[in-house]
């Protein structure tokens, strides 16, 4: 594993989600850092023929990706930027406290982004502010993705299949920022003046795009006996109650997971 790889993705993360305009969505996890790794490996290693930046063997753990190594180097790495800390009592009384990290500083952050590859920019800025600290939006995602798919619980990750570009990252222009929240309620006031100042245009245009609603269905005895036949088709009704389902272990190599026809 490269340190030094591993410690300014997840200091340019927190970084990066500093930039939110609601300080709930600056506010970081262990969890959340971990995945954004993870996340920066698979873009890199999309466009790198498999091959990740960091180094890290990431392994199928619980309800993701996962790296004791990445989780032990997040306290380090972010006390080197001066990053808030504040932890929470947890809802569970078997867990430990939550911790959040929060960070803003401009400097550091064009200094980590003169060092850091365009995708792995890239992708940070998209997942960031698109999942922020949403836990469990994150973790399906990351459930999700390829490597993922085609393991089995304890297995170490391969990336190995990854050899198609998720993005074309040749030119930073066409990624473009995402919109904060901030410039998404510009962009919607500015639309509902153009609304204001054209009503004759719109409404001709309402007029033109009226559909014939569709007819109401007839619930008559040919609907029911319909409904009565297709219900049929699923055999006897399975009793209801409580019960036991067992899955064989290579339902985590099926087809259905990670097959030829598998897409993000």
């Amino acid at each position: 594993m490269d340190i030094s790889r591993v410690d300014k993705i997840i200091q340019y993360t927190l970084l990066v989600a500093g930039d939110e305009d609601d300080y709930f969505d600056r506010q970081l996890g262990p969890i959340h850092l971990i995945k954004y790794v993870y996340l920066a490996d698979l873009d890199y290693a999309a466009s790198h023929n498999g091959e990740i930046f960091t180094g890290v063997k990431w392994q199928f753990y619980k309800f993701g990706s996962w790296a004791q190594e990445v989780n032990s180097r997040i306290e380090p790495a972010l006390l080197c930027i001066n990053a808030d800390k504040k932890t929470f009592p947890s809802d569970y009384e078997d867990k430990d406290e939550w911790v959040r990290w929060t960070a803003t500083d401009d400097s550091f952050r064009n200094a980590l982004e003169m060092e850091l590859p365009l995708v792995i920019k890239s992708t940070l800025r998209r997942n960031v502010h698109r999942f922020g600290k949403a836990t469990p939006e994150l973790l399906l995602y990351v459930y999700s993705t390829k490597p993922m798919l085609c393991a089995a619980p304890r297995e170490f990750l391969d990336f190995s299949n990854l050899t198609t570009p998720i993005k074309d990252l040749s030119d930073e222009q066409s990624i473009g920022e995402p919109l904060s929240f901030k410039k998404q309620k510009t962009l919607k006031a500015n639309l509902q003046n153009l609304r204001i100042q054209n009503p004759e245009r719109l409404s001709a245009k309402r007029k033109n795009s009226l559909v014939t609603p569709p007819i109401s269905p007839r619930y008559d005895e040919v609907y029911f006996e319909g409904l009565k036949w297709l219900d049929s088709l699923a055999g006897e009704k399975i009793q209801e109650g409580e019960k036991d389902v067992s899955f064989s272990d290579s339902i985590w190599k099926s087809p259905s997971r990670c097959g030829d026809d598998f897409s993000d």
